[in-house]
């Protein structure tokens, strides 16, 4: 069933049910306020024929007692019957017309009362039975009975009113609920629409529902969903793409570093080599050599377990890292780079630097591309130096090299990507780089001059 199709059945069930409770109600009440105005016309005639009587009952003057009873009954259309009794309580005089009941004097006995009122199931309906004393301290009682015909007349009158009204009324609320189900389910419609077009994607869609009530703040909410929406995707296909260029500056960087692993890992191989050529000349291991071999096997074990704690990839995760060490890690993957182009590094890092708290995977990335470009721009061999020291909330870490500079007109250029200027360069490196620290809350900048050398500058805050 549609959402109009409930909204109309409940507003019709809700209109019916409140006009015939509040029929119900002002039935209740006229009936109960002409009920108390019968019983008051009742008291009153009855009083009043009780003392216009009350000088014939003791002469026993029936014929002046039945001739006010009868011009009371001619008088009062609502009257069914008057009785008298005499101070006996015998009856005296009536008004049935086909005699009086046997058990007349038990309908409604006074019992001493001034007033005594009792309601009577008749074959003619309900009727009112008052009885009034007509002489105090005997028998003597008047009685009237008044029915309810006019009470019936009023009512019969007052639903000819209220049901023609009652349907207009329900005929006026269908047609209110067909119209304000159509102003709810329109928006709602559109919302549910909305949605499905989320569900495929489609997030450059705006709801365009002007209202300044809920719906209104509903569809504005839609709207901002969707461009939430639209940025998350957008920033998960950024990091996506983030990830995979980081990978492939990586493996740029790992080419970079194979040739000094190669060249690192030759000569203890050599060796080794030429003392297992000897030995099958001379099958009998001196200590000497075996000292020899557990060496070399050792140094070839440390170049594979740095070169293997750069290259394997690990889930991203901080912890501490104590900066002295970690540059030491570095400068040893870049040890035949360095040693090829003649270079030497000098490292000026305070004592006790504090740690900070970073992925140590990244951060060996951006120092490890900052420490291969300074080798890069000096070709003919020179010096780098490493500085570090405490600033503030924050630890800084300079790479100084004494290369030929970068040109003026590229320097707002160098965080670009793929801007490069090496031939075989993905001009990745240092937007990755810049990226890496950004994402740790530091700032990666830069000073240069032509001719004279570049500085690289790191802030990264410390642990806690």
């Amino acid at each position: 069933m549609k959402l109009r199709t409930k909204i109309i059945i409940l507003t019709t069930a809700a209109v019916l049910t409140v006009g015939f409770l509040i029929t119900l109600s002002i039935r209740g009440v006229i009936i109960n306020a002409f009920r108390d105005e019968l019983e008051k016309k009742a008291k009153s005639v009855a009083g009043n024929l009780s003392e216009r009587i009350a000088n014939y009952v003791p002469l026993n003057d029936y014929f002046q007692t039945t001739l006010a009873l009868n011009e009371v009954m001619s008088k009062e259309n609502d009257l069914e019957y008057i009785f008298v009794t005499d101070g006996d309580g015998r009856l005296f005089a009536h008004t049935f017309k086909d005699g009086f009941p046997p058990d007349v004097l038990s309908w409604n006995p006074l019992d001493n009362k001034a007033v005594n009122i009792q309601i009577l199931d008749t074959e003619k309906g309900y009727v009112r039975d008052v009885g009034v004393s007509v002489i105090n301290n005997t028998k003597s009682e008047l009685h009237i009975g008044i029915r309810e015909d006019s009470l019936k007349s009023t009512l019969s009158k007052m639903r000819n009113i209220t049901v023609p009204i009652i349907m207009f009324v329900i005929f006026l609320a269908v047609i209110a609920s067909i119209f304000m189900s159509r102003l709810i389910t329109q928006p709602l419609n559109r919302f549910v629409e909305f949605t499905k077009g989320l569900g495929r994607g489609e997030f450059d869609k705006k709801l365009e529902v002007q209202s300044s009530d809920e719906i209104g703040y509903l569809s504005y909410s839609f709207n901002r969903l969707s461009l939430e929406l639209m940025s998350a995707r957008k920033k998960m296909e950024e990091a996506y793409t983030y990830t995979h260029l980081l990978q492939a500056e990586k493996l740029s960087s790992i080419g970079q570093i194979s040739a000094g692993l190669a060249h690192e890992l030759k000569n203890p191989i050599t060796t080794l080599k030429m003392l297992f050529q000897a030995f099958k000349e001379q099958p009998d291991m001196t200590k000497e050599d075996a000292e020899v071999i557990h060496s070399e096997i050792e140094k070839i074990d440390n170049i594979l377990t740095r070169f293997l704690g750069f290259v394997k990839q690990k889930d991203m995760h901080t912890s501490e890292i104590d900066m002295k060490a970690m540059i030491e890690h570095v400068l040893s993957l870049a040890t035949f780079n360095l040693k090829s182009k003649n270079i030497l590094v000098h490292q000026e890092i305070a004592e006790n630097l504090p740690a900070i708290k970073a992925d140590r995977a990244l951060i060996e990335q951006v120092f490890l591309n900052l420490v291969i470009n300074a080798i890069e721009a000096m070709p003919d061999g020179g010096d780098i130096k490493i500085s570090g020291k405490s600033e503030g909330n924050f630890i800084e870490i300079m790479v100084w090299d004494k290369g030929t500079g970068i040109p003026a007109n590229i320097k707002s250029k160098v965080f670009d990507p793929f801007f490069t200027t090496k031939a075989a360069g993905t001009g990745l490196g240092l937007s990755i780089a810049y990226n890496i620290i950004k994402e740790h809350g530091g700032k990666l900048f830069f000073d240069s001059r032509e001719g004279t050398g570049t500085v690289f500058t790191v802030k990264l805050p410390k642990a806690g």
